[in-house]
């Protein structure tokens, strides 16, 4: 009986914290989650160009109003889309940083933003965001500083892995970092997996292309 009354009051604890009235912050944050993800497939449907604040509006199931109190430009949605990335990608650096296998938690780090491109279905989205980013300085700034946190997270894990001798790239790192984020965003873009190709056939390949370019030092990291 113990254990019964014990679950009732959990499930009823759980129904009330169903039930509890959203805090102001917490309304903000489903709002502007709805308006991304309207934002995002006007977007992809109609081009940066041509999907206007009105068919975003149209596809959010708001007024103009309530629109602009939260994002008064297409660039600042690009803005907190970029956001929601960083948020993402700071988890996949923290995981690689934790890896004291240079070449693995470089493969890694790229096999999660893969995959998580691939189930978010943003290639698309990534791909409009980059041309619209030839033309629109506000969102190539947007844009370049979200490139360069990724570059300067995977500096600094590859010079750790240089200052210990584990690994002598084949070329300085000023010239390796703009090259392997390009080849991202190319990996990015075409969403190899929505075409056919496994994962773990991508994986295979990108480990044999880092062990290339690093060019791992095996007794080296056995001796640290």
């Amino acid at each position: 009986m113990a254990v019964e009354a014990t679950l009732t009051h959990e499930a009823h604890a759980d129904t009330d914290a169903q039930d509890a009235p959203l805090s102001r912050a917490e309304k903000r944050d489903q709002q502007s989650a709805r308006i991304l993800e309207a934002a995002k497939a006007c977007f992809v449907r109609s081009g940066f160009q041509g999907a206007s604040m009105q068919q975003i509006c149209g596809e959010a199931n708001m007024s103009p109003g309530a629109l602009y109190r939260y994002f008064p430009s297409k660039e600042a949605i690009i803005e907190a889309i970029a956001e929601a990335d960083r948020k993402h990608d700071a988890e996949i650096f923290a995981a690689m940083f934790e890896n004291p296998d240079v070449v693995d938690g470089f493969v890694k780090a790229a096999m999660a933003h893969i995959r998580h491109m691939h189930e978010s279905n943003n290639a698309a989205l990534f791909a409009e965001i980059r041309v619209e980013s030839i033309r629109n300085e506000a969102i190539n700034l947007t844009c370049q500083d979200a490139l360069g946190e990724v570059q300067q997270n995977f500096r600094s894990y590859l010079q750790q892995a240089i200052d210990r001798g584990e690994i002598d790239p084949a070329v300085e790192l000023d010239f390796f970092l703009p090259m392997i984020v390009a080849i991202g965003e190319g990996l990015a873009i075409n969403d190899l997996p929505a075409q056919g190709v496994p994962l773990d056939r991508i994986e295979t390949l990108l480990r044999l292309a880092t062990e290339a370019m690093l060019r791992p030092r095996r007794g080296a990291a056995a001796a640290n």
